[in-house]
């Protein structure tokens, strides 16, 4: 086996590690509830105090002295809150109107957690699960990385019918060992009760995840990005392209979540046993998931990655932070790409220019008339 295939089954183990991973949650109190409010959207948030969130109430976090955090100020050498300058617009998600010195948490989920952790996302190394579960990413080699940034393009791929659990999205990840942080977008009417595109986080250690904040493991800061909420405009295919801008630092010994200029929260190291430090592995996917039997659904645009600008999905102005602690853009003998299905979905030849890494990815999906192999 060559050193690229060696790196390609490290990651599919690595990964095989989400499948003996039950996705937990918990429900808020309702004696913390102090506001509730409900969107346009049909969504419904609870606002509650700052320090009875999940997070702030697990038992390693009893001492935890960090109130509302300051503006972070990140590493140099990488572009500003508004992004690079391409053509391109930032999507919006509406503020809830919390109390001050409360922060909202989404509540309206359609369905239960147990059927899709956010970043189950690689078949098992037998193939057992292979017709479940696909991915089209770009991974980076094993290094010392200390943060991402990444401009994410939006999509709202049509999933059209089929057993649950059936979603479509794009994430990007940070992980070491048997811990990760994850965050980007998916559709995944099971689990919100509608076929909008959402905006999504996650993490996973050792034996247990979450996503969004229906347990302990990320502390919520903003009342304008919030895990779970949905996000729009969306791009169209040969119209305009929306985009959010996402970025992962090590800060304060935390890792802290920006959306945008906005400050999500942060996910603390003392709840993720292998990040403590560092992460050695980013990698930045397309993802998808259907049941058993049924077609695997549209990913990205539903373009294949070699449409294009305004056709296909994209990952842009991809940088990490490394060793030096500033952000660099991936060197491509460091990265790889990773398709587990070819047949169904694609990346394209991932480019590098001042302003980060770009490639694009995705495909219709697959229906069983096309069987995979």
């Amino acid at each position: 086996m060559g050193y690229k295939g060696l790196i390609i089954k490290t990651f599919l183990l690595l990964h095989l590690l989400i499948f003996s991973v039950h996705p937990t949650k918990e429900e808020v109190d309702n004696n913390l509830i102090v506001k509730t409010v409900q969107t346009a959207d049909a969504q419904t948030f609870v606002c509650v105090d700052f320090k009875s969130q999940p997070s702030l109430r697990h038992p390693l976090m009893m001492n935890h002295t960090n109130q509302l955090m300051p503006p972070i100020s990140f590493p140099h050498n990488t572009y500003g809150d508004e992004g690079s300058k391409f053509e391109i617009s930032s999507v919006e998600m509406s503020k809830i109107e919390c109390p001050s010195g409360t922060v909202p948490i989404l509540t309206s989920y359609n369905g239960s957690m147990s059927t899709r952790s956010f970043d189950k996302i690689i078949y098992s190394e037998n193939g057992n699960d292979k017709e479940n579960s696909q991915m089209a990413s770009v991974v980076t080699v094993p290094s010392n990385f200390y943060g991402l940034q990444s401009s994410i393009s939006v999509w709202e791929p049509d999933l059209g019918t089929g057993r649950p659990p059936r979603f479509s999205g794009a994430i990007v990840i940070l992980q070491n060992g048997g811990s990760r942080v994850a965050v980007g977008w998916s559709v995944d009417p099971h689990i919100y009760g509608d076929n909008h595109v959402h905006f999504e986080i996650a993490w996973v250690d050792n034996d247990k995840s979450c996503v969004n904040l229906r347990c302990a493991g990320f502390v919520q800061i903003s009342k304008k990005a919030i895990p779970g909420i949905i996000i729009r405009p969306v791009s169209t295919v040969n119209g305009k392209q929306y985009i959010f801008r996402v970025r992962i630092v090590k800060f304060m010994g935390d890792w802290v979540l920006k959306v945008g200029g906005e400050l999500v929260g942060y996910w603390p190291s003392k709840l993720l046993t292998h990040m403590s430090e560092a992460a050695d592995v980013i990698s930045w996917m397309g993802v998808v998931e259907a049941a058993p039997g049924e077609p695997l659904p549209p990913m990205g645009s539903g373009q294949p990655a070699d449409e294009g600008e305004t056709k296909a999905a994209f990952f842009a102005d991809v940088k990490v932070i490394d060793a030096s602690r500033n952000f660099a853009t991936p060197a491509l003998k460091t990265i790889n790409t990773v398709v587990t299905e070819p047949k169904c979905y694609e990346v394209g030849r991932p480019s590098t220019s001042d302003d980060g890494l770009k490639f694009y990815y995705g495909g219709a999906g697959c229906s069983p008339s096309q069987p995979i192999k």
